[in-house]
């Protein structure tokens, strides 16, 4: 029972909307129109509709920025989601309602119905689509003709990356009729960017801006100038440069100072160049990123020349990193520190850069002093005076001959002169070996004297270099941050 009730009372709300609604419904009354205008008047649509042919159709085009696809800035092309729409009046497609059941629109198929001739002037796409393919049109009873369809387009931008990531763009598209003139087609266009969709943390549209214009083309020279009517869709659009500030402006600020690191190295160490060198790799790696990023232009970006500029302080700094090894291991067997360099680093500039005074290093040269002092006031006697005097003094002691009740007491007395003697040639030859070994601590400590003045030479000069090599990191990024046009 509750079946049968539910069908009539679909059987009963199908007969009121057939009844009530015919004018809106009807397929009789649209196939009677259509065939009393496309028919029976025989309607051409490839001749422009209008009943006096001096008389210039206005096309009113709407452009609507939907969604911003790509923007590559190696190929400069730029790819959008837009809504476009165009309307026109056909004096060839207008009917009384009253005379078909108050029928005042209907949809029909583009390819019925004249269509302006509009394309893309600055097409960047791989061939000139007809935007209008497989779409439908909606004609009223007073000729007023609409057409609108969504459409991926893709037109050539000049990019302007000199404040790369920082930079605005602006975009142009150019739209205009291809066969018709200016006294045949007005085209005036209009549109916005309020439904513009972000499809990505990339891009902004800041701006929207539509122009109007108007410009003469000669096709061949002897031809008279042909008026044609264009509009211009301007979007402007500004690049969030947080992506590219993480994963390229921070690391180059990192690893350039991390050169700032390298001065801090001591020279035996060993990997002050090192250092220097890879940061030089890591920053050439990361110049190429950003140029494989960009158009091959004559125009350098910023951030081009900052990554250059750091790779020339950096080379700087590799330069100052050999010449304080070379400074550091020179010795005696080049030459000696210089008078007035010796004065430079030992006095106020020395105390400036060094940071560091060495207290025990002037405590050791004092007890070097003093303890050569000694050694040098200790004076041996000549082996041949000594000698002589043993042989002086051994006559004079010896008893005369006929003093000796014998000659053992004589060869007595020689011997203990032999032994005596000996003793004297040995303690020449201990003497000897002592002179010696002064000798060549004298030359160990004079090498290390020297070797420890270039040291301390080696020291005060990558100080200096240091602080050369910070002003000229900031005074380089100063100039850069300058040069930017934050807007």
């Amino acid at each position: 029972m509750k079946n049968l009730i539910f069908v009539l009372l679909i059987a009963v709300g199908t007969w009121v909307l057939i009844t009530q609604a015919k004018g809106v419904y009807s397929s009789a009354d649209h196939q009677r129109l259509r065939r009393d205008l496309f028919t029976v008047g025989e309607y051409d649509r490839s001749v422009r509709p209008v009943r006096n042919a001096s008389k210039t159709t206005l096309v009113e085009m709407q452009f609507f920025v939907a969604q911003v696809l790509d923007v590559d800035e190696r190929l400069e092309t730029f790819k959008i989601n837009a809504w476009l729409t165009m309307r026109w009046i056909d004096e060839y497609l207008m009917w009384n309602p009253e005379d078909y059941n108050g029928l005042t629109n209907f949809k029909i198929s583009k390819d019925k119905v004249w269509m302006p001739d509009l394309w893309l002037y600055n097409n960047a796409g791989s061939r000139y689509e007809d935007y209008t393919a497989n779409s439908i049109c909606s004609v009223s009873f007073d000729g007023r003709v609409v057409w609108q369809s969504p459409t991926i387009i893709t037109t050539h931008c000049s990019m302007d990356v000199t404040n790369f990531p920082f930079d605005y763009q602006e975009c142009v598209l150019t739209f205009g009729p291809w066969q018709h003139g200016a006294d045949e087609i007005t085209l005036n266009g209009t549109g916005s960017a309020e439904r513009y969709l972000r499809s990505s943390g990339e891009w902004e549209v800041i701006g929207f801006e539509t122009v109007s214009g108007r410009e003469d083309y000669v096709i061949y020279e002897d031809d008279i100038p042909t008026p044609y009517t264009f509009v211009d869709y301007s979007v402007k659009l500004h690049r969030i440069a947080t992506y590219f500030v993480f994963y390229l402006i921070m690391p180059c600020f990192l690893i350039s100072g991390t050169t700032f690191l390298s001065f801090f190295l001591p020279p035996e160490s060993g990997e002050k160049v090192s250092l220097g060198i890879t940061v030089l790799l890591s920053l050439t790696v990361f110049l190429l990123i950003v140029a494989e990023l960009l158009p091959p232009t004559d125009v350098v970006p910023i951030i081009g020349i900052y990554y250059a500029a750091t790779m020339v302080m950096v080379s700087l700094s590799l330069a100052m990193s050999v010449v304080v090894l070379n400074l550091h291991h020179r010795g005696p067997e080049t030459h000696q520190v210089p008078p007035w360099l010796r004065k430079i680093v030992h006095g106020r500039v020395g105390r400036i850069f060094l940071m560091r005074r060495t207290t025990q290093k002037r405590e050791y040269d004092a007890y070097r002093k003093r303890r050569w002092k000694a050694l040098s006031s200790i004076e041996m006697e000549p082996l041949d005076t000594a000698v002589n005097g043993w042989d002086d003094r051994l006559d004079s002691s010896m008893p005369s001959a006929p003093e000796l009740d014998s000659r053992k007491q004589l060869n007595s007395l020689r011997s203990n002169n032999s032994a005596r003697l000996r003793e004297i040639h040995l303690l020449e030859h201990i003497r000897e070996e002592f002179r010696l070994m002064r000798e060549m601590t004298q030359e160990k400590d004079k090498n290390e004297k020297c070797q420890n003045d270039w040291k301390q030479v080696a020291l005060v000069v990558d100080r200096i270099f240091m602080v050369i090599f910070l002003l000229g990191m900031l005074c380089t990024l100063f100039i850069i941050l300058s040069q930017f046009n934050f807007k």
